[in-house]
């Protein structure tokens, strides 16, 4: 069982949920658990505190309590290391809580910490910086181009409204993508080791944290009409299956992609901003050791076995 843990936590993540974090810890506490913090300005200062921990031996775990960009930079801190990494989900989005299975209810949370399972998580490169989760071209980094961050932490998920019909209204910008030698132009673009978007919608049953394999949906949709037909697919679940999937939607594993070369296009990492392309995606990143919930290793071995549902 795990008794010393670090905790980086993000003061601005989304949604504030102090209730949550005060419980874990509590919990954790209660349970003789030591908990101390580590003070970061910046994701950058999170990534090196948290290696030089990984390589003191000061602690058990690290906890990165916040939402999916906080766990980047703990995650980057960590990879290639032994340093396992828990999650206190307190962000607006959570897509990695939601992916493993992870509820918002402090003892849940607290048990998973002392006790939980561990499984290699491989993650990618964005121009040789990690990532671990999700990279959007196009559409979407346009959406949270527009997202007004007070918004987010009052309003949660419903912040997004207004800037996905804002940019719903304009026309599709065209991008060029190129995935392991096969070219595309695209509108939009995620590039994803989670299977699911924005932790609720189906993306592709072919991707999930701890499988390895980095997937890929392009969508090619060169008009408003087609843009909205691929975010009701996207909602209703469709988009995941070919046999529901529009035209124009390309659902693929990922080697090496190279994104905006001839074409700029914007970008997001996980629901943050991340500048402009041209940019190259690689899957064979480092590992990271994550601690997740027992039911979902079980969950991992069921979906190693199901047949892949990406296009030949």
């Amino acid at each position: 069982m795990r008794r010393r843990f670090a905790l980086v936590f993000n003061a601005t993540a989304g949604l504030a949920v102090p209730r949550l974090l005060d419980g874990v810890l509590s919990e954790l506490r209660g349970k003789r658990a030591d908990v101390f913090q580590v003070p970061a300005r910046s994701a950058e200062e999170a990534a090196e505190r948290v290696s030089d921990l990984a390589n003191s031996g000061h602690c058990d775990a690290v906890i990165a309590a916040g939402g999916d960009g906080t766990f980047r930079a703990v995650a980057t801190g960590a990879a290639g290391t032994a340093m396992p990494v828990g999650v206190i989900p307190i962000g607006t989005g959570n897509v990695l809580a939601n992916e493993i299975g992870l509820r918002r209810r402090a003892t849940h949370v607290a048990d998973v910490l002392l006790s939980g399972e561990e499984v290699d998580v491989r993650g990618g490169l964005v121009n040789g910086a990690p990532f671990f989760l999700m990279l959007g071209a196009g559409f979407d980094a346009r959406v949270i181009s527009r997202l007004n961050y007070r918004a987010k932490r009052a309003l949660g998920r419903g912040a997004y409204v207004y800037p996905v019909l804002k940019t719903l209204a304009e026309e599709p910008r065209r991008f060029d993508v190129e995935i392991d030698g096969r070219r595309f132009d695209a509108s939009w673009t995620i590039f994803s080791f989670a299977s699911r978007y924005a932790s609720v919608f189906e993306l592709t049953p072919d991707a999930g944290v701890g499988r390895d394999r980095l997937m890929a949906v392009v969508m090619e949709a060169g008009t408003r009409l087609a843009t909205a037909a691929n975010l009701l697919s996207l909602a209703f679940g469709w988009l995941a299956h070919p046999s529901t999937r529009p035209a124009g939607v390309h659902v693929l594993p990922v080697g090496v992609a190279r994104v905006g070369r001839l074409t700029t296009a914007p970008l997001e990492i996980d629901g943050d901003e991340a500048g402009l392309s041209p940019v190259e995606v690689r899957s064979e990143g480092k590992r990271v050791r994550l601690i997740v919930p027992p039911r979902y290793v079980a969950d991992l071995t069921n979906r190693h076995a199901n047949r892949l549902a990406y296009e030949s």
